[in-house]
Parts: structure tokens; C-alpha cells; sequence
């Protein structure tokens, strides 16, 4: 469940509807680029470090099996017939390079988080724009990411809105907005586990998610050049201006990813 305020709530660094839809977090203006690299066994290179092949495809079978047990409609039709493979392949592959470059920024930065606040994180964005951690994860599941993988998303968003922090640390929402926002939340599902004090900082963040992820796009617009990313051909490859690994010409990932059919919302 998604919840409005201005035009809807967009959690700064997830865009979850469109991250799990294979666009990512955030637009960066550019072209189609990929360094040269050896892929030995690997998917994908941000920067020094490899990204599996292995992961990437233990994260996609373990997708569908989840989304075997999520039905989307009357019929009771389970949502993986809606996925394409090489299409949540290709989403996932996204997700991981974006994550390794948000790491490796953070890391520049000397950004840290702990598992605690990846933790809260998690919490208040499955509350604040599902209504529960139970909604948010039967959601994420019906767009191919299991339980155990949803985190790696999460930690995305957990990464960008404390880069966020760190580039526009006075970029938040008004008190009586976030009020505003959370009144609504609580009227439309009722108690939350949540108390106002505790989700006033989220609310701040994500309420204004868009303004903030235009200012970062130029960090993580530096942060690709020091990292170049490199992509396996035979997944695809790179594309600057989506922020995603798309089609390339002979390769096995498909075409762009279509408009995605779970609404998940969210950004830092």
C-alpha cells in the first residue's frame, strides 16, 4: 500500500517501483558506456569489485520461487507468470551495481550504517509506505525478490538517504508536513507500530525524496568515474542515462524493462 502526499511519497533512494522494475534510484543524465574489463565468472564490475555470476542467479531463482506463491489475480494465477527471467535478471543485475557504487561512495564519504540502521530503515519503509512489513515483502515478492534478498534493496535506500544526508543535510520536509503525512497513514490503516517521533525522520526524508535525489545525481554522476562499471555481455549492458544494465545487441538479457506491474514505491 502507497500512500499520497503532494503526488505520492517517492523514498529518496529506492525508488522501489522503479528500482525492482530495473531503473534504479535515480535518472543520471549521460550516454551508454562500459569500461573494459574481464568478467571471469563474474556479471558485472563496479570499479575493483566483481559481482557474481552465481549471486546473481541464486537472487533470480530465489525470486521466482517466491513469486509462485504470490497470486495477482482472481484466477489465482501466481505472480511469476508475469515475469520474464531475463527481465528480472536484468533488474537485479541493476540492483547489485547500483548498491556496489553506493557503497563505494559512502565508503569515500566515510559513511557508515549499521545493521540496526538498516534495520529501522526497513521498518519504517514497509510501514510508512505499505502499511506493514508483511505487505511490503508479499509486494517485493510478487516482483521476483525474496524475503532474504529484499534487503539488499532496502540497504540501497538506506545508503542514498544517508548520502542524501551528507549532500543536502537541510533538504527535508516541514514539521507540518510530515504531521500531515503521518495523520493520513494512520487513517487510512490504523495504529501503526510507529509513534510520530519515530517516523518523523523517515517522513522527512522520503516526502521530499525527489528534490533530494536530484541533488546526488551529480555525486553519483563522479561517483561512475571513479568506478567504471563493466557488464558480462552476455547480461547486457551499462547504460549511464537509465542508470540500468539494459539490452545490448547478441547478448541473452532482453529488451528494456517494461513499466512494472507492482507499484513500489519509495525513495530516501
Amino acid at each position: 500500500m502507497c500512500f499520497a502526499t503532494r503526488e505520492r511519497i517517492a523514498s529518496g533512494v529506492v525508488k522501489l517501483s522503479r528500482l525492482l522494475a530495473g531503473v534504479g534510484f535515480v535518472v543520471l543524465v549521460g550516454t551508454a558506456g562500459t569500461a573494459c574489463t574481464t568478467h571471469a565468472g563474474a556479471a558485472a564490475q563496479v570499479g575493483s569489485q566483481s559481482i557474481e555470476t552465481s549471486q546473481l542467479r541464486g537472487i533470480v531463482d530465489r525470486g521466482l520461487a517466491a513469486a509462485d506463491g504470490v497470486p495477482v489475480s482472481q484466477s489465482g494465477q501466481a505472480a511469476s507468470s508475469a515475469l520474464n527471467r531475463l527481465d528480472l535478471q536484468r533488474r537485479t543485475l541493476t540492483t547489485l551495481v547500483q548498491l556496489q557504487l553506493l557503497s563505494d561512495e559512502a565508503d569515500r564519504r566515510g559513511v557508515t550504517l549499521s545493521s540496526g540502521d538498516v534495520a529501522s530503515y526497513y521498518q519504517a519503509y514497509a510501514i510508512l509506505q505499505f502499511g506493514s512489513v508483511q505487505a511490503f515483502e508479499q509486494r517485493a515478492a510478487a516482483a521476483g525478490f525474496a524475503p532474504r534478498d529484499v534487503s539488499v534493496i532496502v540497504r540501497s535506500g538506506a545508503l542514498e538517504s544517508a548520502l542524501s544526508d551528507r549532500v543536502s543535510p537541510h533538504l527535508l520536509a516541514t514539521e507540518a508536513e510530515t504531521r500531515e503525512q503521518y495523520n493520513s497513514i494512520v487513517d487510512q490503516v490504523g495504529r501503526i507500530p510507529l509513534t510520530y517521533a519515530q517516523a518523523k525522520p523517515y517522513l522527512a526524508r522520503f516526502i521530499v525524496s525527489q528534490e533530494r535525489s536530484a541533488k546526488l545525481r551529480p555525486v553519483l554522476a563522479q561517483a561512475e568515474k571513479k568506478d567504471p562499471i563493466s557488464i558480462n555481455p552476455r547480461f547486457g549492458t551499462w547504460n549511464t542515462g537509465q542508470f540500468a544494465v539494459i539490452a545490448a545487441d547478441g547478448s541473452i538479457a532482453s529488451r528494456p524493462a517494461p513499466t512494472p506491474t507492482v507499484d513500489l514505491t519509495a525513495q530516501s
